[in-house]
């Protein structure tokens, strides 16, 4: 495939990721009205439901991130055919980006499930 069909393709890929963070705003916005309907009712069931949206936005979230590193290996591979020592220095540096995401959406998602208490508000975004 030529560069410019890749492109394109990339680009129509990142319009449907732009979608979900989309989702993810708003379902967000919504996880933090049941936490202030939380702190207003001490209503537990409120507090649980904000939280299973939070962990679903945080593995929602962290599968886009390893979407990122996974196409970040590939154009890499398709860099270094090229030989071009910047582009291909570019894109190490893309993917040490993915994998600090990775390991940080993962992180978050380990505490989001670990926090038994709830008493840690995680700003996911």
């Amino acid at each position: 495939m030529n560069e410019k069909l890749r492109s394109l393709k990339d680009l129509e890929e990142e319009d449907i990721i732009w979608y979900i963070y989309f989702f993810i705003v708003i379902f967000a916005l919504i996880a933090n009205n049941f936490e202030k309907k939380y702190l207003d009712t001490n209503n537990l069931n409120d507090k649980l439901t904000g939280r299973k949206i939070n962990i679903i936005l945080l593995t929602v979230a962290l599968g886009i991130y390893f979407y990122f590193y996974t196409h970040a290996k590939e154009e890499l591979d398709l860099i270094k055919r090229s030989g071009n020592p910047r582009k291909i220095q570019i894109a190490y540096e893309r993917i040490i980006t993915n994998i600090v995401f990775v390991v940080a959406g993962l992180l978050a998602l380990y505490t989001e499930l670990d926090d038994n208490s709830s008493t840690v508000d995680l700003a996911i975004f």
